[in-house]
């Protein structure tokens, strides 16, 4: 298999749906949708999540990858929540942590459930205004998340 292999057009559809202005790298946008499209245990897991990006329906059913020990995902050197990533892929290239993020009632997968699947269907996540005070480990100081909707 060569390197310079095109990805599957399953990777190129889902590819297509990923939101401009995200700050992750090209390849590392790829490298977060093969790795997905790997762990998705069949093809309706597949279906429906294309049918989430397509649709941008909210009553989708959960689309589910399994939960690891720490609840993290590694995907070439980066380490993060899984429904952080996605919903940072398909839906809020801005989103900066969990905390800004809610499930829908319908999600019965949602990460906060702590359950052996997580949903990393985007659709299944809202987007709240003002997490709350976090403190700035950077700056040393507290401040408040803001999300431009």
């Amino acid at each position: 298999m060569s390197l310079f292999t095109s990805p599957p057009p399953v990777v190129k559809r889902l590819i297509s749906y990923i939101k401009e202005g995200s700050d992750k790298e090209e390849k590392w946008k790829e490298k977060a949708v093969k790795s997905l499209v790997k762990r998705l245990k069949n093809g309706n897991q597949l279906d429906e999540l294309e049918r989430a990006l397509a649709t941008q329906d909210p009553s989708t059913r959960c689309v589910t990858i399994p939960r690891s020990l720490d609840g993290r995902l590694q995907v070439a050197q980066k380490k993060g929540l899984p429904h952080v990533f996605y919903c940072q892929l398909w839906r809020w290239p801005d989103l900066h942590t969990q905390h800004e993020l809610r499930p829908i009632a319908n999600c019965e997968f949602s990460f906060h459930a702590k359950r052996d699947e997580v949903c990393i269907n985007p659709y299944h996540y809202r987007r709240i205004e003002n997490p709350g005070k976090l403190f700035d480990l950077r700056a040393g100081q507290f401040c408040f998340l803001t999300s431009g909707f």
